[in-house]
């Protein structure tokens, strides 16, 4: 909990400047779920996990624990997935594959949260922290690690197989998108799978002994992926806004910072059209003929729009 509060605390200068200021767009709802309903589900259980209750009351209280962190857990990977169809060009079948798997892994989820955590019964004393774990001689709970770690995989083969397809994979936004989502994946997934295998252990009282670790780790992680790669959009329109020129780094749709006005940014591809009456007196090395009207592109091509 005190990792997820000096993060916060660090990151709010950021914060400010790159998600309060821009408009309400999905990314920017999903980043506040999981930073702020993250801090009360994080502090909710860590009162589960300090507290004195009953049998009987932990009873009730138990199943709080999975219900409330799993929607961190989803908005997470909801920024993975918009973050993968975005850099895959917006395609409608990466929408409906991630979509159907998201819903999918929000099912499963459920499922663990209502039928398959069992209370953790305290060995000698009458009243004592409430936790939750797997039901004797079950494994159900260890689904609810491994199921986030399934669907980052998939995001990050799709990721790194589009790396490999684009001809401008160099550039400093693409390597800082790159790298930042190895590091989120390799990490949180090593815990994940951590805390899966002490899922097995025999002693029920230490099964979920990583659990708030691997739960931290995937809202800070998530809520830097975003920071960073905002930031750094943003520096690179002001540089080249700095410079003088309209011809820059080419920033990703999810990634380009929004004014509130609307207005297009410096960064924005612009593609002029002119109409010739004559074709055959233009220079046609410059420009391609499209029935009458000659398209030239000044300007990069977007590096996640494939157009």
């Amino acid at each position: 909990m005190a990792v997820a509060v000096w993060d916060w605390l660090v990151c709010l200068k950021v914060e400010y400047d790159v998600i309060w200021k821009a408009r309400w767009r999905p990314i920017k709802i999903l980043y506040l779920w999981i930073r702020y309903y993250g801090l009360i589900a994080y502090g909710l259980n860590l009162w589960l996990f300090n507290a004195n209750f009953t049998v009987e009351q932990c009873k009730s209280l138990h199943y709080i624990i999975a219900a409330t962190c799993m929607w961190v857990t989803l908005g997470s990977e909801a920024i993975l997935a918009m973050r993968t169809y975005a850099f895959l060009g917006c395609k409608r079948w990466t929408a409906v594959l991630l979509s159907v798997m998201l819903l999918g892994e929000c099912a499963f989820l459920l499922y663990v949260a209502i039928a398959g955590v069992h209370q953790t019964v305290l060995p000698v004393v009458t009243r004592g922290p409430c936790t939750a774990s797997d039901a004797p001689g079950k494994h159900v709970v260890s689904g609810y690690w491994l199921a986030p770690v399934a669907f980052d995989l998939f995001c990050t083969f799709l990721t790194l197989w589009k790396v490999f397809t684009l001809q401008t994979w160099g550039s400093r936004l693409v390597k800082l998108f790159v790298s930042e989502g190895l590091f989120y994946f390799f990490l949180v997934a090593g815990v994940n799978v951590l805390n899966a295998i002490f899922m097995f252990q025999s002693n029920a009282n230490i099964q979920n002994i990583n659990c708030f670790l691997a739960l931290v780790l995937t809202q800070v992680l998530c809520c830097r992926l975003v920071l960073n790669l905002r930031a750094q959009a943003q520096s690179s329109l002001h540089s080249g806004a700095t410079a003088g020129t309209t011809k820059g780094p080419t920033i990703p749709a999810f990634a380009r910072p929004q004014d509130t006005t609307g207005m297009l940014t410096a960064n924005t591809v612009n593609i002029p059209l002119e109409r010739f009456n004559n074709v055959a007196d233009s220079d046609d090395t410059s420009y391609n003929d499209h029935g009458g009207v000659k398209v030239h592109v000044s300007v990069e091509r977007d590096v996640e729009s494939g157009r």
